[in-house]
C-alpha cells in the first residue's frame, strides 16, 4: 500500500473544488435568499403602507366620535391583512386621534377639537408577528440571525375644508371658462375635469387680457388639462406662475340637496327651522308670494312644479336676515340682499334637468354688504341650487357663497369681494370681472369635509 508524505498531502489538490463549490453555494444561497426575502419585506412593507393609509383615512371619516374612529381604522386592518396571515398588525394603541397643524405640518395627539388619525401597522416582535424569512437563516452558521424581519410603517390622515372653499374660490367638478379682461386677485380657481366632452375636454378654459395677480392659483388634476389656447402664457399677464395642479372636488355641490332639506324640517306636524338654517331665523311661513319688504327672521317656505314660474324677490328694497327655501325657482331684478339664504329643489324637464336655471338674477343685483371683509360674517349671502344658477351683478358683491348641483353663471362686468363658489358642473366668469380677496373674510358653513393622507 502506497503511502504519502506530509508534504504530498499538502501539495494534493484533489477535492478542492468541493469545498470552493460548497463556499459559493453558500454565498449563491445567502444573495438569493437577500434577494428573495429582501422582496418579500418590501412587498409586505408596501401592503402594510396601504392598510395604514386605508385605516387612518377610515378613522378620520368617522370623527368626532373618537371611539368610532379607532373602531373603524382597526375594522380596515383586518380586512386589509387577516389577522390569521399577518397576526394583529394594528393594535388600539397605535390608533391615535389628534390634530393635525396644516401649516407646520405635525400632528398632536388629542386636542379640543381633534381633526386626523394617525395609525402604525406592524411585522414586527412589538406586535409578536415579525415576517419571517425562507432563505436567510443559512446565515446562523456565521453568526447572523436573520430568520425574520421587523417592519413598522405610518400614516395621517386628516380632514378640513379647503381655503379655496370657505375663503375665496371658484372651484367646479368639470370645468371653469373665463373670458377676456378679468383681475384675479389672492383667489383658487380649480376645475375638475371629471365629464369627457368630445371636443371640449378641459378643465379650465381662458381667454386672453386678464391679469392675474401674485397669490392667484389656476389648478386642475394635470396641467395637460389645459385648453390649449396658442400663447395662452403670453397673452394673460401672470397666468403661468399660478398654474397649478392638484385635485380638488365640490362636495358640496354633490350634497346640495341635504343642505337644501335641513334649511326647515317638520317637527309634530309643523314646519320649523331645521338644524342648517342660520341663527338669524326663528319662524317658518309657507307661500309662494314674498312680501314686500320681506319679515326678517322668517324662512319662506315655497312650493311650486317642475318649470313653474316660481317665486319673484322684490325688487329695490333691502332684504335681510330671511331665508327663501322650497322647491320653486327664484327670480328678481334690482335685489339687494344681505344675510340671506335663498335654496331651491327646483330642476328643469328634458335629457337635461340640471341646466336649468332655477335661482336667475337678471340685473343690478347688490349682494352683501362690505361688512363681511372684517371678519365677522356679516351680510354673507348663500345660494343654493339643485340645478343651476345666473347672476348679474351690480355694484359689487361681498361674502357670496354660490353652491350649485348644475352650472353657475357670472355675466359681465362683475366686482367681487370674496366669493366661494362650488358647481357640480361648469363655472362661467365672462369678461369685465374683478375678483378680489377680503383678507379676514371666512365664509360661514355648513361645508362637507375633505379628507386627505397628510403623512
Amino acid at each position: 500500500m502506497r503511502s504519502m508524505s506530509v508534504p504530498s498531502f499538502i501539495e494534493d489538490e484533489s477535492g478542492g473544488y468541493t469545498i470552493w463549490s460548497l463556499t459559493w453555494f453558500m454565498l449563491y444561497v445567502a444573495l438569493g435568499g437577500i434577494a428573495v426575502d429582501m422582496s418579500d419585506a418590501f412587498r409586505n412593507q408596501t401592503i402594510l403602507q396601504s392598510t395604514a393609509d386605508a385605516s387612518a383615512l377610515a378613522g378620520v371619516i368617522a370623527l368626532p366620535d373618537e371611539n368610532a374612529a379607532v373602531t373603524e381604522a382597526l375594522a380596515y386592518s383586518v380586512n386589509n391583512m387577516a389577522t390569521g396571515i399577518n397576526g394583529q398588525v394594528l393594535k388600539g394603541a397605535e390608533v391615535t386621534v389628534g390634530t393635525w397643524d396644516f401649516g407646520a405640518r405635525s400632528f398632536s395627539p388629542g386636542g379640543a377639537t381633534p381633526n386626523a388619525v394617525r395609525t402604525v401597522t406592524r411585522r414586527d416582535s412589538y406586535n409578536e408577528n415579525p415576517l419571517a424569512t425562507a432563505f436567510l437563516p443559512i446565515l446562523g452558521v456565521v453568526g447572523i440571525d436573520a430568520t425574520r424581519f421587523n417592519i413598522s410603517v405610518e400614516a395621517v390622515a386628516a380632514r378640513n375644508v379647503p381655503g379655496c372653499i370657505n375663503k375665496n374660490g371658484l372651484v367646479a367638478n368639470n370645468k371653469v371658462d373665463v373670458t377676456s379682461n378679468n383681475h384675479f386677485t389672492n383667489i383658487c380657481v380649480h376645475g375638475q375635469n371629471v365629464y369627457e366632452d368630445n371636443g371640449h375636454d378641459y378643465a379650465i378654459d381662458i381667454q386672453c387680457n386678464n391679469n392675474i395677480d401674485s397669490g392667484t392659483i389656476f389648478s386642475m388634476p394635470d396641467l395637460d388639462m389645459m385648453n390649449g389656447r396658442p400663447n395662452v402664457n403670453d397673452c394673460n399677464t401672470g397666468l403661468e406662475g399660478a398654474l397649478a395642479e392638484g385635485d380638488l372636488w365640490a362636495k358640496d355641490a354633490q350634497a346640495v340637496m341635504g343642505m337644501i332639506n335641513a334649511l326647515a324640517v317638520q317637527v309634530g306636524g309643523n314646519w320649523v327651522p331645521g338644524p342648517g338654517a342660520p341663527s338669524y331665523v326663528s319662524s317658518v311661513v309657507a307661500t309662494n308670494t314674498i312680501p314686500n319688504p320681506p319679515v326678517p327672521g322668517t324662512i319662506y317656505l315655497t312650493s311650486c312644479g317642475n318649470g313653474g314660474s316660481g317665486v319673484a324677490l322684490p325688487g329695490g328694497v333691502d332684504i335681510h336676515d330671511i331665508v327663501i327655501t322650497g322647491s320653486c325657482q327664484i327670480n328678481g331684478n334690482n335685489v339687494q340682499l344681505r344675510n340671506v339664504v335663498l335654496a331651491t329643489t327646483a330642476v328643469g324637464n328634458g335629457n337635461d334637468p340640471l341646466a336649468q336655471n332655477s335661482i336667475h338674477f337678471a340685473a343690478n343685483a347688490q349682494i352683501g354688504t362690505g361688512d363681511f371683509c372684517n371678519g365677522s360674517s356679516e351680510g354673507q349671502v348663500t345660494l343654493l341650487s339643485a340645478a343651476s344658477m345666473h347672476v348679474s351683478a351690480g355694484p359689487d358683491v361681498y361674502g357670496l357663497r354660490m353652491v350649485a348641483g348644475g352650472d353657475i353663471e357670472f355675466t359681465a362686468n362683475n366686482s367681487v369681494f370674496a366669493i366661494s363658489a362650488q358647481s357640480g358642473n361648469n363655472i362661467t366668469a365672462t369678461s369685465n370681472g374683478d375678483w378680489s380677496y377680503c383678507q379676514n373674510a371666512v365664509f360661514e358653513g355648513p361645508f362637507e369635509w375633505h379628507y386627505a393622507l397628510v403623512r
